[in-house]
């Protein structure tokens, strides 16, 4: 969870710049962060005080990894097609609002 947590943020202060407002606080980065590298190191902590030999644990910890990347890629991907299936008048707004303006 904390994977998907990290990658939205990294996304989205990424597309709105350092400059401008983020959707973001610097707490919630902080959060995402901290979460993120606690979750991976007691995963490997336990990996590593795993009483197994060391094949076992090295496809344990393999596997970890690829879990944590392949979090990543299908975080990136579901947003980018949700991205691709909004109305173009929503895409790319500061907050990626679902409301369609419509004047009149």
């Amino acid at each position: 969870m904390s994977a998907f947590v990290l990658q939205k943020v990294i996304r989205d202060n990424l597309e709105d710049g350092y400059e401008s407002r983020k959707r973001n606080t610097s707490a919630f980065t902080f959060l995402a962060w901290s979460s993120f590298a606690l979750a991976l190191l007691g995963m490997f902590i336990g990996i590593i005080n795993l009483d197994q030999i060391l094949s076992v644990k090295g496809y344990y910890a393999v596997t970890a990894l690829f879990l944590t990347m392949s979090s990543f890629v299908l975080q990136k991907t579901v947003r980018d097609n949700n991205d691709d299936e909004a109305p173009a008048s929503t895409v790319n707004t500061p907050f990626h609002s679902n409301e369609i303006k419509v004047e009149e």
